[in-house]
């Protein structure tokens, strides 16, 4: 079984995204790239090298709802026929991208203020939201696929794991027979895939803690001894054991700086991110993932019992415990 690795262009500092096509009983595409035409033309030029087309695509599943992974369902779908199988997470945002954006924004909102995100940031973190419907069309799903569920694909049976922390709907791929992982975003060679903040999922009542999330699904994905790990972005992981060990120790020394950021005095989030990033954050996107990061590690640092929150007026502020 050859797993293809296809590189998809994208508009965004991240950069290309890995797609990879399956051969077997059905062909298969796993992500697809956001819908914007340097994308469309990359697909169709790395389906073209291996003497393929969009219209021979059978099957197309999707490892979470980042439009740099699913903008493009929509055309492979019109194309080809292409059945769509996602996570019953993912499917609101396939069906119908902007509808979930709007009604997300309350609670982005909220939170903003909660931060202590002074009003100018907060505009272009909203219009940077408000874009991301642009890059994706509508797209039926045909099947579903959860924790624990299997599907056939390269001639080969993957067992699907929810694993929640990069995005709440994300799922890795695992064939146990020959040790490979199709990880997407979930584990990244060379850089820290970054917990978003999200709002709660239907039946939830409070605000999912991603970071810590996160690090419990790459101890429970390390665990699996994967050969060989297919990410999202990037290079191809061999050390899936060694690479986690990093990820965790990276974030767990970015908590304790923050832990002694707190000490002198409380802080809003807004105030600890401005801190440790400085003046490297420029845009709308870059002040969400700013922001997604630090809550993440205060996160951490609330679960240990090291900082606690209070409210002062709107905001919230953050503050060290037995400093």
């Amino acid at each position: 079984m050859t797993i293809h690795l296809l590189k998809i262009p994208t508009p965004f500092p991240v950069g290309a995204i890995n797609a990879y096509l399956l051969e077997g009983d059905q062909l298969t595409l796993i992500d697809c790239g956001p819908k914007y035409p340097d994308a469309l033309n990359g697909l169709e030029s790395e389906l073209g090298k291996l003497r393929y087309r969009i219209e021979d695509i059978q099957q197309l599943i999707v490892t979470h709802h980042h439009v740099d992974h699913i903008g493009l369902a929509g055309e492979v779908v019109k194309r080809s026929g292409a059945k769509v199988l996602a996570n019953p997470r993912t499917v609101p945002y396939l069906t119908d991208y902007a509808s979930v954006r709007a009604n997300n924004h309350a609670f982005y909102q909220q939170l903003m203020i909660e931060s202590g995100v002074p009003g100018d940031i907060q505009e272009k973190i909203d219009r940077t939201g408000g874009s991301f419907s642009k890059w994706a069309d509508p797209v039926p799903v045909a099947r579903t696929l959860d924790e624990g569920d299997t599907v056939n694909i390269g001639g080969g049976s993957w067992r699907v794991y929810y694993t929640p922390g990069h995005a709440g709907d994300l799922i890795c791929l695992f064939n146990e027979a020959t040790g490979e992982l199709i990880s997407n975003d979930h584990l990244l060679r060379d850089i820290s895939a970054n917990p978003l903040i999200e709002p709660p999922l239907q039946g939830e009542t409070e605000r999912p803690k991603r970071l810590l999330q996160y690090i419990s699904q790459m101890t429970r994905i390390a665990d699996l001894h994967p050969r060989i790990a297919y990410p999202g972005h990037g290079e191809i992981i061999h050390d899936v054991p060694g690479l986690v060990r990093k990820r965790i120790h990276f974030h767990q020394r970015r908590a304790n700086k923050i832990y002694d950021l707190l000490k002198p005095a409380p802080l809003t989030l807004w105030e600890i991110t401005h801190c440790t990033f400085q003046d490297r954050l420029k845009s709308g996107s870059d002040f969400y993932l700013g922001l997604s990061e630090i809550l993440g590690h205060v996160d951490i640092l609330v679960s240990d019992g090291r900082v606690e929150g209070a409210k002062e007026g709107e905001a919230i502020k953050w503050s060290a415990k037995n400093k």
